[in-house]
């Protein structure tokens, strides 16, 4: 009990350190959301806007907070950064302060998600170094349905499939597709890549062969098994330094989910 009473504080503590408007983290915790349609969270010299849900706060909470994609690998000054299933552009907007001259390219195929996106990226004034663009990835050029569980923005899928355990009504949206190397559209290589793409993320790293190595580090939050992720980029030069397991949402097909870091061992 007085573990979980040490827990609980030193979370209270960090939350009020990290968070400008503090007070509506604990009131969003409490199920008390005001104003109730969006928020605008204050951390970190950003200002985040997006739905007052639980959802906006956990993941500003686990990017900005928990540092769950830079645990490993810290965004320095002059980093390229790659944001492929960027969301509401909490993460693009977190690599944008990091450091000087760090460059950003997100993707984002969900309509909604990208105008959200490109709303954190002009309130903050980080244009200049966040470039996006509103279309998936995947292993070839396209269109193709975007599935969305109600209320999971976050959850976007080309997979429907991976929706099949869901009661929820489920949306889709036909948005536009391109093969993976578009991300070389603006650079040559990237010191940092984020993968969070709802089941995608394996065939992009297929689709890009031996263009992996040129990323330096990657976190991935995978949707399934990682073994074939894991000996996919061990075959490519990269160490996976950690694999963390989570618990799987029963209303998604996926038997595994958790997050992948790996470095590439040239660099």
């Amino acid at each position: 009990m007085m573990e979980n009473f040490l827990r609980k504080w030193n979370t209270g503590v960090e939350v009020r350190k990290a968070y400008r408007n503090w007070p509506l983290w604990f009131l969003n915790r409490w199920g008390l959301r005001w104003p109730a349609s969006s928020v605008q969270i204050s951390i970190g010299g950003a200002k985040l806007v997006g739905p007052n849900n639980s959802e906006t706060w956990g993941t500003v909470d686990q990017i900005w907070r928990q540092k769950v994609y830079t645990q490993y690998f810290p965004i320095l000054d002059g980093y390229r950064v790659l944001d492929i299933g960027a969301h509401f552009g909490f993460f693009s907007a977190f690599a944008a302060f990091q450091g000087k001259d760090v460059r950003v390219v997100s993707y984002e195929p969900s309509s909604r998600n990208f105008n959200i996106l490109e709303n954190n990226i002009s309130i903050n004034q980080k244009q200049s170094q966040v470039q996006a663009f509103n279309f998936a990835l995947s292993d070839a050029d396209g269109k193709s349905p975007l599935y969305k569980p109600k209320d999971h923005d976050d959850s976007a899928t080309l997979f429907a499939k991976n929706l099949s355990h869901t009661d929820a009504q489920v949306f889709s949206e036909v948005v536009n597709v391109k093969q993976a190397n578009a991300v070389w559209k603006l650079y040559d290589r990237y010191d940092f890549v984020k993968l969070d793409c709802e089941g995608a993320e394996y065939l992009i790293l297929c689709s890009l062969q031996d263009d992996v190595r040129r990323f330096r580090h990657i976190a991935i939050e995978y949707h399934g098994d990682p073994g074939p992720i894991k000996e996919l980029l061990n075959s490519k030069g990269f160490t996976v330094l950690s694999l963390v397991s989570y618990s799987v949402s029963p209303w998604c097909a996926f038997s595994e989910m958790g997050m992948l870091y790996a470095t590439n061992n040239e660099y």
